[in-house]
């Protein structure tokens, strides 16, 4: 279908009679910015945005869009840089009505609808002294971060987002809504701990919450090239506001006082660094470390959000997110020549200076404790996440400036990643690839052994391939 036409538009807005449901089309005064995408490179002609306040009408959007083979993209942070956000000549379906945090303080849950941010979650749940691992980022979606598998500041502590996710509701490519659990539709429980963007809609979100009454030590560390080979923990590259040159970047987390946190990052702060940014946060601020603006109204434990985008953060700007792994020990060599590959990409590029490379040294060994068959995420493993966020604004720059992107992505993957380590296998020691981080990839390179069983489940939960935006598990192929 090229285009959805006006005739289902009518049946759609029909269906929807009576409901506070918002349905946006060409013409419409709004249209523009519910279609409108973080990403410029995401932005297409949509067909219709409808905007749903109620797990009911998601039931109808999605069974809408099944029974007349409508292209469908599910909207809830609408981070995604892959297109998954998006659905040219489609709908979008628009969660971000769907917000609400609840948090059960005798039980340690925290229930959270599908449009839910990050930001909503740890606001909700310090009111009660409590934490969820989350993403490092608060502005984005929940739901999306986790079902593919949800990185987090205590994942080093509790495991991946998906090993703290107690039970979900989800909207089925019939309409139909289950609540999925260990016990309850273990199989595609098992499905959407990895891969759940590929099997529904989560409309709602159960994560089990961990005590969390102290404030953290937590910032950021500034270097100059020379440095390089001292630092470890969590770095990056990027360019500070007022500089021509790349500089090293440390973002430091330690779960307690600021003297233990001082101590036991006195290796990095010996260094000298260039500028220190560090501070006690509440954990609830700690994603807004790495965040452009807190969005986010604070209520009680039901928030209340403003539902729009600073300016900066979504307008005018072409965004690309890839990943790939590295393994220790580092070569720093290796790791030395990615700064000045990056370096000079910075320098051919200058409108992407606001373009960053993270090698994310989160602590992994509780993920570990999870097989890589146990759920359907499959990459837990002896290395960590590379993530690389392209930033530029010419749209005649996009096919260059994504080769490069791509080339840096898999040279670190091919020479310093697992795979280029003796004895490696994809079963025991994962594959080295998030999928969150890894768009366009082969769903063989990011899910492993696990793709059969996954394909056998969307046969029985998504048999048209509704949910086919992400990583497409073509059961027709």
């Amino acid at each position: 279908m090229p285009f959805l036409p006006f005739s289902h538009i009518l049946k759609i807005r029909k269906e929807l009679r009576g409901t506070d449901a918002e349905v946006s089309t060409w013409g419409c005064d709004n249209y523009n910015d519910r279609a409108k995408q973080w990403s410029d490179t995401c932005d297409v002609d949509i067909g219709a945005v409808v905007r749903v306040s109620s797990v009911e009408q998601v039931a109808v959007v999605v069974r809408f869009s099944t029974d007349h083979r409508i292209p469908l993209a599910v909207k809830g942070g609408g981070y995604s840089t892959g297109g998954y956000s998006s659905a040219k000549g489609g709908i979008i379906l628009d969660m971000s009505n769907l917000r609400r945090v609840h948090v059960e303080t005798s039980s340690h849950m925290v229930i959270a609808e599908g449009g839910a941010l990050w930001d909503d979650i740890d606001v909700a749940a310090a009111q009660h002294d409590l934490a969820v691992v989350g993403s490092t980022l608060g502005q984005i979606g929940a739901a999306g971060a986790t079902l593919g598998g949800g990185y987090g500041w205590l994942s080093g502590q509790y495991g991946l987002a998906i090993d703290n996710l107690l039970w979900a509701r989800m909207v089925l490519a019939d309409g139909s809504v289950v609540t999925t659990a260990a016990d309850q539709n273990p199989d595609l429980f098992w499905a959407i701990r990895g891969a759940g963007q590929s099997f529904g809609v989560a409309v709602e979100l159960a994560f089990r919450a961990h005590s969390q009454s102290n404030p953290v030590y937590a910032g950021t560390l500034v270097f100059s090239e020379d440095k390089l080979p001292e630092i470890g923990f969590w770095f990056g590259f990027n360019l500070q506001p007022s500089s021509i040159r790349c500089s090293i970047v440390v973002i430091v987390f330690h779960n307690g006082a600021r003297a233990a946190g001082e101590t036991f990052f006195s290796p990095l702060l010996t260094l000298r660094p260039t500028l220190i940014n560090t501070q006690m946060l509440p954990y609830d601020s700690l994603n807004s470390i790495l965040n452009v603006e807190d969005t986010l109204i604070r209520r009680s434990d039901f928030t209340g959000v403003d539902t729009a985008y600073h300016h900066e953060w979504i307008a005018g700007h072409r965004k690309r997110l890839s990943g790939s792994n590295i393994a220790l020990p580092l070569d720093i060599d290796f790791v030395t020549s990615i700064y000045h590959q990056f370096d000079e990409f910075l320098r051919m590029f200058p409108e992407a200076r606001d373009s960053r490379l993270f090698f994310e040294f989160l602590p992994n060994l509780q993920i570990r404790k999870v097989l890589n068959d146990a759920t359907a995420f499959a990459s837990r493993g002896p290395y960590y996440n590379i993530s690389s966020l392209f930033r530029w604004q010419a749209a005649s720059l996009d096919e260059r400036i994504q080769f490069v992107q791509t080339d840096m992505m898999d040279k670190i993957g091919t020479l310093a990643g697992i795979a280029s380590k003796p004895n490696y296998h994809v079963l025991t020691h994962g594959t080295g690839l998030y999928a969150n981080y890894a768009a366009n990839a082969p769903v063989k390179a990011v899910f492993g052994e696990n793709v059969s069983r996954l394909q056998e489940i969307k046969t029985k939960y998504d048999p048209h391939n509704t949910f086919g935006k992400w990583h497409n598990f073509d059961i027709s192929a």
